[in-house]
């Protein structure tokens, strides 16, 4: 007989007179593959639709604008404002979200000063104040972009924007809208006393500086109907010495709760280097680490109110729920490594859910292409694409390979309807970054593996053998139709370094299974991400760490955001970085690194190298005619990630028997 794990969570809630199902909230995150006049496309629409099949109560269409020309902060973010236009467009992805039994919700936001976007389109750009945004110039001549300060009637103009935008949004069909009023966008920046130093009625004051958003809440509410329900998503604390602290966050909550019918609580401030980390939380930041607000501002509010951040385990979402710290758990990249998370922990099966990594090549590709992509979740951008399971001619699979992508490539086959023998030389699954399960801050990398490990045990089509090498007379002996080679790679061992094979030195991979071989002070050779994050984890563990890079910058590659959260650590741990250095010799001493001024020894107890990863080619051309379809994925098209294990097991897969 069923019983429900999760009683609380799945409890449903009133958001003003709307019924959410449950409560799991799909936060905003927006999503850039609109059209070139800024309106959602077909791809957009099922990005936010997969949310709502998944099972969340409640989905966000995230950063629309209410201000097409001096409100964008990206280039294309959805318009709002385009009267019947933006009706027609919003009305697909309404219906696409509401037919799932998912309450169809839309951000409006207005960037203020952040809207650089606007500026690089030569249009001015407000602010409560007159503000030079520092480090952005526009335009050939490098001119500082400065914000105007508002005048009244820009304000009561924007207002009115943020009023029409609220009443397109429920003519498309939208159940709700989400006025953004955190992060530092203009809302955000009129809130704050210490940035909103007006002297008229629109500042100075506490109450002069809530004044902007109640009157935009009011005016939605006047134009689209007491009962059409507004949450209003704020900063809780700003995280930084030039925005408010919690206190000032409790006392605007208090504000601003009879004009609206759900707070969304947040923390932390887009722009801070430091506070974006505390708004959208790295993989050093600690579990729910900002449901303290929401927990504190829900003493003082009778509504509804949402925590967010770090949000993946229902059990833990149930003990919130059940405790009253909050009342509905907003997830953004949660359901993106897992849209059918809700689903899942519906049906009693949690400990299937892929739950977030926190590594951040979602929001750095979105950075570097306009475009989201998840390390876990190849379906995320090309929901479309995936959306349905292809029909092909039934295969025999092998699967070469039992890390990252060989698992992966095994689950995606016998989904496809294929009968898949996956090979794996060592004792168990898991591949290479078995070797992190220890480091605090890779936890839920392990978890992922875990979890994938234990969907291929439940999983009648995959036969799983371990300690069993893959060579050319097994290939032949199995016989597949298709053959999936996911071998992966090794370290480079810097044999071009004269002392390489001392008995000081060793492989990150050495030292991440047993931290005790690196002594006291320890100089690491490479300053990719595997490098840094072992200089991480050896600094929490008392080490002394110095990281040579003989390139001028640390080498994050595509991953910008997880790049300036090792950044931070790395500040926060007091790691020595030397740049522009080759190593010349490793001594017993130490390294002898060779710079600008010549050579100078690094002294160290134990050198360890990160240089890289290297294919195993040869491994993979012995088994590459061994079967009628042949795929390479993962390390052996070019070590890189796990976003590109998971990506090109899941199009192998895909394409296996196509034809």
């Amino acid at each position: 007989m069923y019983e429900i794990e999760y009683p609380h969570l799945f409890t449903p809630i009133k958001v003003g007179k709307l019924e959410a199902k449950n409560r799991i909230f799909s936060a905003p995150i927006g999503f850039m593959a609109n059209d070139p006049d800024c309106m959602p496309t077909l791809e957009a629409v099922d990005y936010y639709e997969r949310k709502a099949m998944g099972g969340a109560a409640l989905v966000t269409v995230g950063e629309a604008s209410v201000d097409s020309v001096h409100g964008k902060c990206a280039p294309f973010e959805i318009n709002l404002d385009q009267g019947p236009k933006t009706v027609a467009f919003l009305y697909k992805m309404a219906t696409a979200i509401k037919k799932y039994g998912a309450i169809a919700n839309c951000e409006l936001m207005h960037p203020g000063w952040i809207a650089t976007a606007s500026a690089m389109m030569g249009q001015d750009i407000y602010s409560p104040v007159e503000f030079e945004v520092k480090g952005q110039t526009v335009g050939a001549t490098g001119e500082s972009i400065v914000a105007k300060a508002m005048n009244e009637a820009e304000i009561e103009a924007t207002i009115q924007k943020f009023i029409d935008s609220a009443m397109n949004a429920k003519m498309a069909g939208f159940d709700m809208v989400l006025v953004h009023g955190g992060h530092g966008w203009l809302l955000a920046q009129f809130m704050s006393p210490k940035f909103n130093t007006r002297t008229d009625g629109w500042g100075g004051s506490l109450e002069n500086c809530m004044r902007f958003p109640i009157e935009v809440c009011k005016g939605i509410k006047a134009a689209c109907g007491q009962d059409f329900p507004i949450e209003f998503r704020m900063s809780a604390d700003e995280c930084t010495p030039h925005g408010y602290g919690l206190p000032g966050g409790i006392e605007m909550a208090k504000m601003i709760a009879p004009y609206v019918d759900m707070l969304h609580v947040s923390a932390g401030f887009h722009e801070d280097r430091k506070a974006f980390h505390d708004m959208c939380p790295s993989m050093f930041h600690a579990e729910e680490c900002n449901l303290k607000y929401a927990e504190e501002i829900k003493k003082h509010v009778e509504i509804p109110v949402s925590t967010v951040g770090t949000h993946n385990d229902p059990a833990k979402m149930e003990a919130i729920i059940a405790s009253g710290k909050a009342d509905i758990i907003s997830c953004a990249r949660a359901l993106m490594a897992d849209p059918d998370m809700p689903i899942k922990a519906r049906a009693g099966r949690a400990d299937e859910i892929k739950q977030c990594l926190r590594c951040y090549i979602c929001f750095s590709s979105v950075l570097n292409t306009m475009r989201y992509k998840c390390a876990i979740n190849p379906d995320v951008g090309d929901e479309a694409e995936n959306k349905y399971t292809p029909i092909v001619a039934k295969k025999k699979v092998l699967v070469a390979g039992g890390g990252i992508a060989g698992m992966a490539a095994a689950l995606d086959a016998a989904h496809y309807g294929h009968e898949v023998i996956l090979c794996e030389k060592e004792d168990e699954l898991g591949g290479i970054l078995k070797c992190e399960a220890d480091v605090p801050f890779k936890k839920r990398l392990d978890l992922y593996i875990e979890t994938q490990k234990r969907l291929i045990e439940r999983n009648p089509a995959i036969e799983v053998r371990t300690g069993t090498p893959m060579t050319k007379a097994l290939a032949q002996e199995i016989g597949p139709d298709v053959l999936i080679a996911a071998l992966g790679a090794r370290p480079i061992v810097p044999t071009f370094i004269k002392g390489y094979d001392g008995e000081n030195v060793c492989s990150a991979e050495e030292v991440y299974y047993d931290p005790s071989k690196a002594g006291e002070s320890v100089v690491i050779l490479g300053g990719g991400l595997v490098g840094t994050e072992l200089a991480i984890y050896l600094s929490m563990l008392g080490r002394k760490v110095t990281v040579l890079e003989m390139l001028p910058a640390l080498n994050f590659g595509e991953n910008i955001l997880q790049g300036r959260a090792i950044g931070l650590e790395i500040e926060k741990y007091g790691i020595e970085v030397v740049l522009n250095t080759k190593a010349a010799e490793i001594t017993p001493e130490g390294v002898i690194g060779e710079g600008a001024e010549g050579e100078k020894l690094f002294k160290a107890d134990t050198v360890i190298y990160a240089m890289g990863q290297k294919p195993l080619k040869d491994e993979v051309d012995e088994i590459r005619f061994c079967a009628p379809e042949f795929y390479a994925i993962g390390d052996i098209i070019k070590p890189a990630n796990i976003y590109q294990a998971t990506s090109t097991a899941r199009y192998a897969a895909k394409n296996a028997g196509r034809v």
